[in-house]
């Protein structure tokens, strides 16, 4: 594997409890999902995450278990993690357009040879909108067509055939540059392509857990607290739902398009043991699989996040993190609580690799965390 590649069944990685394998966010009907559970119980531990972004894993592989695992994952099931497009692509009564097509265009035309990681999200627009989403590339729906953003810069507007154009040109330099973010040339070029337009406002995440309105009919997000999901309930979840499809959205949510008893499922969600209301406390912590699962972690985030998540108000953020790399949440936290070879350190309104203000037993986290959030009240 490259260096900062992403695990797949083809490519696994190596972690504390087995091989881990991803695969891309994607709109598949309940019967896939209750084959990948299968999967993850035959061939791994049982247990999947799904991540900030959407993305589901299966945990808990062997080497002699990968072919079993293939032949387990629905076939049709994306492998590639190049595209993302919102959750809602389609669906969505209120998006701009529809950013499938155009997402398959350029999966279907991108080059050979990209970096590790690179991303370009498809935005059609919608309550589930992708803006608070970082990419290296990014198209988002205009009533005049697509602007196409680059990093950190918008480089114009096009109809899809100019920005399909434009975001290939710029694909096929990251390949050839072998980076993430392409050179000023490259983006001039591409630039070309377009008409000068204003930036989007800036946009901030929004939630996918609770009822969003379809096209036709309803969807309805649960959330899983901390990302993680066994297998046994996710099958019980996905034959429950009567839904004609499940996704995995950001924010670690699981969402069923087209259910026709919201009321039901959110009843059957809870006994689960998924988050189904806005303020239930876990949902106010992210914490990353840590320690004995993931072999960077010096830290149980689980079991430390589920004792504190009371303590943590509302509008408030937890961050529980195995390792300074932060996987859990790359974003400013009110408060991060870190593994370090030092024990558990304290972060006040940084990430996970910042400096940390202090070091705690674990023994005290819970009176440090109500004397933190107390001063903020």
């Amino acid at each position: 594997m490259r260096r900062g590649a992403c695990p797949s069944l083809a490519a696994p990685m190596q972690t504390g409890d087995g091989l881990l394998a991803r695969l891309p966010p994607a709109t598949m009907p309940p019967a896939d999902w209750v084959a990948l559970a299968r999967a993850a119980q035959q061939a791994g531990n049982g247990l999947l995450d799904i991540t900030a972004r959407g993305s589901v894993q299966i945990r808990g592989l062997r080497a002699e278990t990968l072919d079993l695992a293939e032949s387990l994952v629905p076939s049709d099931w994306p492998r590639g993690a190049l595209v993302m497009t919102s959750p809602l692509a389609g669906d969505a009564p209120d998006e701009v357009a529809d950013p499938r097509p155009l997402a398959r265009r350029i999966a279907a035309a991108a080059p050979l040879g990209l970096p590790p990681k690179a991303t370009v999200l498809v935005d059609g627009g919608g309550a589930l909108h992708l803006a608070g989403e970082a990419a290296d590339l990014r198209l988002v729906a205009q009533p005049e067509g697509w602007l196409l953003g680059c990093g950190a810069a918008w480089l114009g507007l096009g109809d899809a055939e100019a920005a399909l154009a434009a975001a290939l040109l710029l694909l096929e330099a990251m390949a050839r540059e072998d980076t993430r973010a392409p050179s000023a040339v490259a983006r001039a070029a591409a630039a070309r392509h377009l008409s000068p337009a204003p930036a989007p406002p800036a946009g901030t995440a929004p939630e996918a857990l609770g009822l969003h309105a379809l096209r036709d009919g309803l969807a309805l997000g649960v959330g899983l607290p901390f990302g993680r999901l066994e297998a046994a309930t996710l099958i019980a979840f996905a034959e429950a739902s009567g839904a004609r499809a499940l996704r995995g959205a950001p924010g670690r949510v699981l969402l069923a398009l087209g259910v026709p008893n919201p009321a039901g499922l959110r009843h059957k969600a809870a006994t689960l043991g998924l988050i189904t209301q806005p303020d239930d406390a876990r949902g106010r912590v992210a914490a990353c699989t840590g320690a004995p699962a993931c072999a960077s972690a010096l830290l149980d985030t689980r079991a430390l996040a589920a004792m504190l998540a009371p303590l943590v108000p509302p509008g408030a953020l937890l961050h529980v993190s195995g390792c300074a790399k932060g996987c859990a949440h790359p974003r400013p936290a009110r408060l991060t609580l870190v593994g370090t070879p030092q024990g558990l350190g304290l972060i006040r309104r940084g990430r996970a690799g910042d400096t940390v203000a202090q070091h705690l037993h674990t023994q005290e986290a819970r009176a440090s965390l109500a004397r933190e959030f107390a001063a903020d009240a």
